[in-house]
């Protein structure tokens, strides 16, 4: 089976849920992703079950968050109540994550915590030939 990575920020809170008689925990969330062509974000949704829904509900607790995911897309149906119809989709099901890094600072935050730019790493060259070295041209 194919296993995608994505990472993104997390863009909203997590919705958690117990499914079903035996209390499955399931966990939706989703992840803002910029592309580096345009600069703007995509939106995409995940979802986690069990004890992996558990830790996502636990430690994705801040929007913001820098978050990748390992996930396999699935197929899902579901049948719509009030119509009767059934519905097919894709998920994205999360087989782990990992947490990268904290939201992005408001502008008026408290500013007796000093940083320099030397705590942090140099922004890439996105323009340079090392990162057409591993994917070739577009």
């Amino acid at each position: 089976m194919q296993t995608n990575h994505h990472v993104g920020r997390l863009s909203r809170n997590i919705k958690f849920y117990l499914s079903g008689e035996k209390q499955y925990p399931v966990a939706y969330f989703s992840l803002a992703i910029n592309d580096l062509k345009d600069g703007k974000a995509t939106y995409i949704g995940y979802v986690a079950f069990g004890k992996t829904a558990e830790l996502v509900r636990d430690l994705l607790t801040q929007k913001g968050l820098v978050v990748e995911v390992d996930f396999n897309m699935r197929n899902h149906q579901y049948t719509k109540p009030e119509t009767t119809e059934v519905v097919y989709e894709m998920q994205n099901v999360v087989n782990f994550f990992r947490i990268y890094g904290q939201p992005k600072l408001a502008k008026n935050v408290d500013t007796n915590q000093q940083s320099s730019s030397s705590d942090l790493p140099p922004m890439p060259n996105f323009d340079s030939a090392d990162f057409n070295e591993w994917g070739g041209e577009y």
